[in-house]
């Protein structure tokens, strides 16, 4: 369990080409309906531990039945009690093995992440299929087979917020920094906040292009660090430079605190670079942070003095830029819906553990339940937004939000491009110097 916990982002570095040429089918369309998209998706879903439809047929936990996991993955369920304790006593060895793994090199936590990977590959090349390509579909590649493998067992487990931190602090892990130039921005307004302009192209005359990075992390976790590799990679995939927005976490601060950190690191982009040069990028939860700023620089003064409340500086209005990416992007706060329950079955990433610990710190988000409407990005207007591309899976617990944003953006006069693979896990894109599925994936975007 630890050494899991430990490289729990860990992935091989084979070449994006390897992997895009062995990847599984995807589909793009800027004109799918995204209501028939969810629609689709819950025909798909299991009646018992191996779902059975007539197009397609899914497995969850193995295909092992209901009745034996019940236990193991139900609140309150002796299974489940097993493992919070066993976690509990493991926790301060756990916390030790966090605190001497953080600061070690990247490329030396590369290495010994690909390593133990390749041995883990080869091991699934050699033994029975029938026992070790059990993941949600017999359709997926062997890679997806073997990382189902190592991912699943989290679910067991209690997810706090400290593990999680450490999980997304990690990323960098994936792709290691290329050594880009990096000038770091103290933020003006709220001190500790530090963001990363990163230096891709080469110095000149004419403004740059740049990628406008969130994380995510569900609001609780996350960091600039962490997902210093992966913007770096996109930005030299899309030739551009990179800028890395620090943002606040809750419980600490909440869901306003981090959607003006990012209002006013844009703010700070555009003395730099006009807005047609800027593209926003936003994971998981950063991806709603990006569709409410976009939302907020479109918006009149009381707008915006309604969600910012008394919050200083106060924000202007900001010109879009020239388009978002979103990649599985968190969208609706004011429930758990059914979509994320659903698919918690099949989700490495939203797992039941993980929807049990962000759904008790809900109300807080937003500083109570009666603002969550406000601060959920799938509940506003949707006029006037710049072009979106989304990108999620259909097997993930996000994605009937994202189609139904979609679906909303599109009938607001959006230019929308829905981008659906399935099969996959949350944020699954970020896997994609692993899993040939992301890597085609990640050929789409750029």
């Amino acid at each position: 369990a630890i050494l899991a916990q430990a490289t729990f982002f860990a992935q091989s570095r084979e070449p994006l080409q390897a992997c895009a040429a062995e990847a599984g089918a995807g589909r793009v369309g800027d004109d799918r309906n995204a209501q028939d998209a969810i629609a689709k998706k819950s025909a798909l879903q299991s009646k018992d531990a191996i779902g059975k439809d007539t197009a397609v047929s899914v497995r969850a936990n193995f295909g092992l039945p209901d009745w034996l996991m019940r236990t193991f993955l139900t609140k309150g369920g002796v299974g489940r009690s097993t493992f919070a304790l066993m976690q509990l006593f493991a926790s301060p060895l756990l916390k030790v093995v966090f605190y001497l793994v953080r600061p070690l090199p990247w490329r030396f936590k590369n290495m010994c992440a690909v390593s133990a990977w390749k041995l883990w590959l080869a091991l699934h090349r050699i033994l029975p299929a029938s026992i070790f390509r059990r993941g949600i579909s017999d359709s997926v590649s062997l890679e997806v087979h073997a990382m189902h493998n190592v991912m699943w067992w989290f679910r067991l487990f209690p997810c706090p917020i400290w593990s999680m931190r450490f999980a997304l602090s990690q990323l960098s892990m994936n792709f290691p920094p290329q050594g880009a130039p990096v000038e770091w921005i103290d933020s003006p307004t709220t001190p500790g906040l530090r963001s990363a302009y990163v230096r891709v192209l080469p110095p000149s005359e004419a403004k740059p292009r740049v990628l406008l990075w969130a994380f995510g992390g569900a609001f609780v976790a996350g960091d600039v660090e962490g997902n210093m590799g992966p913007a770096e990679h996109y930005g030299r995939k899309l030739g551009c430079d990179v800028f890395l927005v620090d943002m606040r976490l809750c419980p600490e601060s909440k869901v306003q605190d981090a959607v003006l950190d990012l209002y006013h690191g844009y703010e700070w982009l555009l003395q730099r670079v006009p807005a047609e040069n800027i593209v926003m990028l936003g994971i998981s939860s950063g991806g709603g942070c990006v569709v409410r700023v976009l939302q907020l620089a479109r918006s009149d003064d009381a707008t915006r003095r309604e969600y910012f409340g008394e919050r200083r500086p106060f924000p202007p209005a900001l010109p879009q830029p020239a388009g978002a990416i979103l990649l599985g992007a968190f969208v609706d706060y004011t429930k758990v819906g059914d979509g994320i329950q659903r698919n918690s079955a099949f989700d490495w990433i939203v797992s039941p553990s993980v929807v049990e610990s962000i759904a008790e710190l809900q109300n807080e988000l937003g500083g109570g339940a009666h603002l969550l409407h406000l601060c959920s990005p799938l509940l506003q207007d949707m006029t006037g937004l710049c072009p979106l591309m989304i990108s999620v899976s259909e097997h993930e617990g996000l994605f009937d939000e994202d189609a139904a944003l979609a679906a909303k953006a599109k009938a607001a006069g959006v230019d929308v491009v829905l981008s659906i693979t399935p099969f996959l896990c949350h944020v699954f894109q970020l896997f994609s110097c692993y899993l040939p599925e992301a890597a085609e994936e990640e050929l789409r975007i750029f």
